[in-house]
C-alpha cells in the first residue's frame, strides 16, 4: 500500500552502493555509431569471492536512456581492491587486479529471473477499469509478458503475485505460454503490501538455478511500500549478496514520492534504491503504469547483455582472511567512464 511519509536520504549503502555515474570525453574518437551515441555510463552488478585471490559475478552496463552497451571487451573494465583500518577508512592499501569479461551468451549462461507483482489494494483503489481489469493492473501485466516474451530458448521465468502475503507462486520454467498465462491469472486485490516476503521467496527461487548455468536476477515491482513481511529488508539485502544475486526495482510511484530535488526520497523509493543499489541491479522510476512495458524492455535488455566478470588479485599482499575488503570496479568507455563498488569478506 502506498506509504505517505517523506524521508530525508542523507547516505545511501556506502560500502556497496552504486556511485554516480559521470562521462567525461576525452581525445579518444568513438570508433563506431553506437559507440558515438553514448553520453553516459551507469553501472552495477552482484560479485563474490570464489577464493582469497577470485571474485566473479554479473555486471550490468547500460547508457543514458538506460539501455544496455553492448560491445564491451576487457580492456573497458579495470578493478582495484581496498582495505584498511575498519570499512570507513577502506582506503588505507589498493591494489590493482585483472578483469577478464565474456558476455552471458559466450559464456554459454542463459538468463533466470524471478519476477514479483503488486496485487495490493492500492494498485486497485480510485483506478479505472479496461477490458474486464484495472487500468494499473493491465499495464503490469502487459509489461510482464513483454518480458517474458523477449526470453531467449533456454531462459527461465518464475511469476511471483503478492498481496499481504506472497500468495501466488508460477515456478521457473522456459515455457513463455505457462508464464503470460501465469500472468494473466488470480488478479484479484490482496490487501496490504509483502514486498520483502516476495522478494526473499523470489531469491531463494533463483537461487536454486545453478549459477554456473544461469545468470540470474530479480524483479520486483510495487506501487508504494512495504507494511506486511515476514522478512526484514536486512535479510533481503543479506540473502541476494550471499547469492550473488541482483534486485531490479520498479516503482510505480507517485510524482510526490520521486526523488525532488535529488537526494530527497519518499521511505517507500529509499527502500526500492537502496535495494537496487546495494544488490547489484538498478532502480526504475515509474510516473505512469503506462511506462512499465519500456522499462520491463530495458531491463530485458540489460540481463540478456550482461558481462560475466572474473577479477583475479596477486597472490601477495592480500590481507588476513576475515578482513572486510571493498572492489572497486571502473568502466570506461566511450569517453565516458562510471565505477561501483563491492564490499565483502576476504576468504
Amino acid at each position: 500500500m502506498r506509504k505517505v511519509f517523506a524521508f530525508v536520504l542523507t547516505t545511501l549503502l556506502l560500502t556497496s552502493t552504486l556511485l554516480a555515474p559521470g562521462c567525461k570525453k576525452g581525445d579518444d574518437s568513438p570508433t563506431s555509431p553506437d559507440e558515438a551515441a553514448v553520453t553516459q555510463l551507469k553501472a552495477n552488478g552482484a560479485i563474490a569471492p570464489v577464493s582469497r585471490t577470485q571474485v566473479q559475478g554479473t555486471v550490468f552496463v547500460s547508457d543514458q536512456t538506460g539501455n544496455p552497451v553492448t560491445g564491451l571487451a576487457s580492456t573497458n573494465f579495470s578493478a582495484r581492491l581496498r582495505f584498511g583500518a575498519g570499512v570507513s577508512k577502506i582506503t588505507a592499501d589498493s591494489i590493482s587486479g585483472v578483469v577478464t569479461i565474456q558476455t552471458v551468451s559466450a559464456s554459454g549462461k542463459k538468463v533466470a529471473v524471478g519476477m514479483t507483482m503488486d496485487y495490493s489494494g492500492s494498485m486497485f483503489a480510485g483506478d479505472t477499469v479496461v477490458g474486464g481489469k484495472y487500468k494499473r493492473i493491465s499495464d503490469m501485466e502487459s509489461g510482464v509478458k513483454t518480458f517474458f516474451n523477449a526470453l531467449k530458448t533456454g531462459d527461465l521465468g518464475e511469476v511471483i503475485k503478492f498481496g499481504s502475503t506472497v500468495d501466488y507462486i508460477f515456478p521457473f520454467t522456459g515455457d513463455k505460454t505457462r508464464l503470460c498465462r501465469a500472468v494473466d491469472s488470480l488478479c484479484d486485490s490482496r490487501g496490504n503490501t509483502a514486498l520483502y516476503s516476495s522478494m526473499y521467496r523470489a531469491l531463494q527461487d533463483a537461487g536454486a538455478q545453478s549459477a554456473s548455468s544461469y545468470a540470474r536476477a530479480v524483479v520486483a515491482f510495487t506501487d508504494g511500500g512495504e507494511n506486511n513481511s515476514t522478512e526484514t529488508r536486512s535479510q533481503v539485502i543479506t540473502l541476494a549478496k550471499q547469492l550473488g544475486i541482483p534486485i531490479y526495482t520498479i516503482g510505480l510511484l507517485d510524482a510526490s514520492y520521486h526523488s525532488t530535488p535529488p537526494g530527497q526520497y519518499s521511505s517507500a523509493e529509499k527502500d526500492l534504491v537502496e535495494f537496487a543499489d546495494t544488490t547489484g541491479g538498478f532502480y526504475f522510476y515509474a510516473p505512469a503504469a503506462a511506462q512499465l512495458s519500456t522499462i520491463y524492455t530495458q531491463i530485458s535488455g540489460q540481463l540478456s547483455n550482461a558481462v560475466q566478470i572474473t577479477i583475479v588479485w596477486p597472490s601477495t599482499g592480500l590481507p588476513a582472511s576475515g578482513t572486510t575488503v571493498q572492489a572497486v570496479v571502473t568502466v570506461t568507455y566511450s569517453g565516458c567512464t562510471t565505477t561501483f563498488t563491492k564490499t565483502y569478506v576476504m576468504p
